[in-house]
């Protein structure tokens, strides 16, 4: 079995639709039990969120407890943009494995996310020139790797181009201008070393180990009633909501004024309430963020969550749905906090990073979960 952690829930999602796509068996479960039957075990953390010392104490327990379990090796997903407390995790994790050296490959050539000479781009843009700027980064950051990774392990840091010699141990960040990089560093990997990076590097492991696929792809039937959770505050996606409503979508935004409140119990109840009319009036309903009345308000981005997953779970307590699909790692971790899910069983990779999946303890609703920064498919964004 090879395990994975992941730094959010969509990101552990992701991974679970790359096991798919090369015929491997996957859960997802949000902590590590002993009885598991896949190929490929994905522990969904929601790291990314955590302050350094929380983070750090969650990744030296789970990877303690995986490695009780005998894995063939563990795998850091971490963002693709490096967002996050990369170097805070990896470093715990490098030590409880007790490996020399990480070899770290985030980047995606396919979604033109790419690293030369150690410099971030995105569509040939410098990281931090790009849509992404100011999007989880701490102030000051570049767009080179060895500051991505975080300031305190610059000195243990190496950005490195295939061919290079290898560091004997540290932070090995490779250099990846195109897809077929990915694929040779995948056969760098050895022993020594804890393979970490984004989806893509991980689906060049898993074809390295050509696995004969026995995984059967199952065929798309949408369910007729529908909840759609956008809680991604990226440009691209936002713009998305707003053309479904004005094709005339159901589409349900979060009370301009209500962090202005103290106590914003009463005012989640009648957006719930208005949320439940609407599904009932037009089976698909998307519930979104557009302006917010915040100044002042600290926090917000916790509340924003908080507010989401408790007006989800009155949703769901009064309207049984065939579909719950949510945008945004932090935003789907504390919808399944609040609504107690714990294990999961990806069936279709819809499109990358867009995975729909079974939930152990709620037999009759499918959850697909995508990053923020990725594209709905048009098999489930119909309006």
């Amino acid at each position: 079995m090879i395990a994975v952690i992941s730094d959010d829930f969509t990101g552990a999602a992701e991974i679970g639709g790359i096991a798919l796509r090369n015929g491997f068996t996957v859960t997802i479960d949000t902590s590590v039990n002993t009885n598991y039957n896949c190929d490929v075990l994905v522990i969904a953390t929601n790291t990314r969120s955590l302050c350094k010392i929380e983070a750090q104490k969650q990744i030296k327990k789970v990877t303690e407890e995986l490695l009780k379990l005998h894995p063939d090796f563990i795998y850091k997903k971490t963002d693709s943009l490096l967002r996050g407390k990369i170097g805070d995790e990896l470093e715990v994790q490098l030590a409880v494995s007790g490996k020399k050296k990480v070899l770290l490959v985030p980047a995606n050539p396919a979604m033109n996310r790419t690293i030369v000479d150690g410099i971030y781009y995105v569509n040939k843009i410098p990281l931090m020139e790009s849509d992404f700027f100011g999007d989880e980064f701490e102030k000051g950051t570049t767009s080179n790797v060895l500051d991505l990774i975080g300031v305190d392990y610059k000195a243990q840091s190496f950005s490195v181009s295939l061919g290079q010699k290898m560091p004997y141990e540290g932070f090995i960040i490779g250099n990846t201008p195109t897809s077929e990089d990915l694929m040779s560093w995948a056969n760098v990997i050895d022993d020594t070393m804890l393979p970490a990076g984004g989806a893509s590097f991980f689906n060049a492991i898993l074809r390295k180990i050509k696995k004969e696929k026995t995984t059967a792809v199952k065929t798309m039937s949408f369910g007729k009633k529908a909840l759609y959770v956008c809680g991604s505050n990226y440009e691209p996606s936002r713009e998305v909501v707003r053309k479904a409503k004005q094709a005339g979508g159901a589409v349900l935004y979060m009370p301009e004024n209500i962090l202005c409140v103290g106590d914003y119990k009463e005012m989640i109840e009648n957006w719930g309430d208005a949320i439940i009319d609407a599904i009932e009036k037009n089976d698909k309903v998307i519930i979104a963020i557009d302006t917010l009345e915040c100044d002042g308000v600290t926090d917000v981005p916790c509340k924003i969550k908080e507010i989401l997953a408790s007006v989800v779970k009155k949703v769901l307590s009064r309207v049984t749905l065939e579909e719950l699909l949510i945008e945004g790692g932090a935003t789907a971790y504390s919808i399944i906090e609040h609504l107690e899910y714990k294990k999961f069983y990806p069936e279709q990779e819809l499109a990358q990073g867009v995975i729909r999946m079974k939930i152990e303890q709620v037999k009759e609703m499918y959850l697909t979960l995508k990053p923020g920064s990725y594209q709905w498919t048009e098999s489930v964004w119909k309006f």
